[in-house]
């Protein structure tokens, strides 16, 4: 007898480790430079978390497939504390083992308790498209309080060394609390654990997905353009403000940007859903991209609060109708077999991405600021979301 599906229990947990990662959100760069420490050294600590990730996502959505949802969604939980917790330090070799660490809970967490979610609710009945509609509107809403909340106890922290001293304790305990909350609400089918399959079996299949899949292919490298805005935006926008401020007082602005930003995804999603039955998803995905590298552009002409806002909150809008139509497309090609792998694939570009724009901001603030640094991403997205654009908007011959 199967399971009865309990959704509010996944989105729980889904939900608290979102809002432990919105709590971070307003304070990630400042983890590092509030310590005294350079852009450089921030850098630094994002190609760390990049590489990481990158060398685990296609292993753990392997062992995801293989050896179980929950389990890796475990690990990676207990991976993103260990981390959590190296992030009190002011020792920036210990800052740099943080991140390494919480590098790893990102691949491990990642396509794991989501791609269960929308396998045992498909399994009972409920459509694809509603249920990851359900779990992008709870993932931004818990995003958006988390970064709320990150931003007031940001305010509150100490000047100096231990600025972010709160944020990270909050963070730590809602990552403990989610990985003991963890076996008592959700139970894995043993069908979905294929622990007889091989990493080469595995890896055979996955290509095999790929190769008769053209869509994917396409899907899987814009993935790549998507890691590089999101990293330009997530890891600078921070500095970038805090210029703009008139005395750190105004550091509670932060937190509020960052809830907003996440709470006008939740309307860019209902926008996503409602266009997919309007549009081509295919058509959708692409104008999308294209819009967000031209605001990045105007982005980093900023020189007030205000239009540095207005195109902020604009470019998470769009973002919101990216991420339920990207996912929607992803998971329709996707086979129960290889979900996880794909969806590590796609997490493994999105990585690559971000290593990508960090590697590239250290050579840029060689020679300028964020600014120039927004400016070179939009001009590189730009060229490359046009050279995808054909493929993208192909239908695979399987769909």
């Amino acid at each position: 007898m199967s399971e009865k599906f309990h959704p509010s229990s996944y989105l729980l947990l889904l939900g608290l480790s979102f809002f432990a990662l919105g709590l971070s959100i307003p304070a990630m760069s400042l983890i590092v430079v509030s310590k005294q420490y350079s852009l450089a050294h921030l850098s630094l600590a994002m190609v760390i978390y990049s590489v990481i990730v990158m060398l685990l996502e296609i292993p753990s959505g392997m062992f995801a497939d293989t050896q179980g949802r929950k389990r890796c969604f475990a690990l990676g939980l207990f991976f993103s504390s260990v981390g959590t917790a190296f992030l009190f330090s002011s020792s920036f070799p210990l800052l740099c083992i943080g991140f390494a660490f919480s590098g790893m809970g990102r691949a491990f967490g990642s396509g794991s308790l989501d791609a269960l979610f929308l396998e045992a609710g498909r399994d009972a009945g409920k459509k694809l498209g509603d249920l990851v509609f359900a779990m992008e509107v709870s993932s931004s809403l818990c995003l958006s309080i988390g970064s709320l909340v990150g931003g007031f106890l940001l305010s509150l922290g100490p000047s100096g060394s231990g600025l972010t001293s709160y944020v990270v304790g909050a963070r730590l305990g809602l990552l403990l609390l989610a990985l003991m909350l963890l076996p008592f609400l959700v139970k894995e089918p043993k069908k979905r654990m294929h622990q007889d399959a091989k990493p080469i079996g595995q890896t055979a299949l996955l290509f095999k997905t790929l190769r008769s899949h053209p869509f994917l292919v396409a899907y899987t490298v814009s993935v790549l353009l998507q890691g590089l805005l999101l990293a330009s935006l997530e890891s600078y926008w921070q500095p970038f403000l805090r210029n703009l401020f008139d005395s750190d007082s105004q550091l509670w602005i932060l937190g509020l940007i960052a809830a907003s930003i996440f709470a006008v995804s939740i309307l860019g999603s209902f926008a996503g859903k409602s266009l997919m039955h309007r549009m081509d998803p295919r058509r959708i995905y692409l104008l999308a991209f294209i819009a967000v590298f031209c605001m990045l552009a105007l982005l980093s002409f900023s020189a007030r609060i205000g239009f540095f806002l207005a195109w902020y909150v604009a470019i998470y809008l769009i973002l919101g109708v990216m991420s339920v139509v990207g996912v929607s497309l992803l998971n329709e090609e996707a086979d129960d077999s290889v979900r996880s792998s794909l969806s590590s694939l796609s997490s493994f570009f999105l990585q690559s991405g971000g290593l990508l724009a960090n590697l590239l901001a250290t050579l840029v603030f060689l020679v300028g600021g964020v600014g120039l640094f927004w400016k070179s991403v939009a001009i590189l997205g730009l060229l490359g979301i046009f050279a995808l654009a054909k493929s993208l908007l192909q239908r695979s011959p399987c769909s």
